[in-house]
């Protein structure tokens, strides 16, 4: 049976739509994501400065002062200290410097460097630890012979105070030396720390 012209072009139509289903989903390019940013700012370049120059032992010594100052003092006691080094007027083959704090007239501390001749590094230091009121403390390792002890009390503004004597005797350029540091009654690693101090620049 044949169907009119209107009729069949309709059934093609179906057809053609049913067989080609719906069109495919298109899918939009990717985003790239924008840069990260960062609220930081950019970190400078790191510089160093160089360390003050070490403490060079003299030839000669003309002063007592320069051996030990007052910041090295101030850092092996680990706070801080006012004071002023007073260098005195030298005796034979003895130099004294004294240490005065702003709050007392006396000096609290006080370095003595002698260079005695014809002496032993080791025969000085017993004849100095004769002044210790105690037994003195060996500190090892520190010159030819080195101690603290407790020292003579010292009179400030009046009241005797208990001192601590450091001591360090070596042969330094051909020459016995002994430094002798004077200080109030502390703590063992301060009186070590100064005792090495001092050995390293006799």
């Amino acid at each position: 049976m044949r169907l009119p012209r209107g009729m069949a072009a309709l059934c093609v139509l179906a057809c053609v739509t049913a067989c080609s289903g719906p069109p495919p989903a298109v899918t939009p390019p990717a985003v790239p994501p924008p840069p990260a940013t960062t609220s930081h700012p950019p970190t400078p370049a790191r510089t160093t400065t160089s360390p003050p120059p070490a403490f060079v032992s003299p030839a000669e010594v003309t002063a007592a002062c320069p051996f030990v100052t007052v910041d090295d003092i101030t850092h092996a006691i680990g706070g801080s200290w006012s004071a002023t080094a007073v260098e005195q007027p030298a005796e034979k083959d003895s130099f004294l410097c004294t240490y005065k704090s702003e709050f007392h007239d006396a000096a609290a501390f006080q370095l003595r460097i002698l260079v005695p001749v014809g002496r032993s590094p080791r025969g000085l230091s017993a004849d100095i630890a004769k002044s210790c009121a105690k037994s003195p403390v060996a500190v090892p390792g520190t010159g030819d012979a080195a101690f603290h002890c407790q020292g003579p009390d010292q009179d400030i503004d009046g009241i005797a105070e208990k001192q601590t004597r450091i001591v360090v005797t070596k042969t330094s350029h051909g020459r016995t030396r002994a430094g002798v540091l004077d200080l109030h009654t502390i703590r063992d690693d301060v009186y070590v720390a100064l005792a090495k101090l001092l050995g390293e620049r006799l």
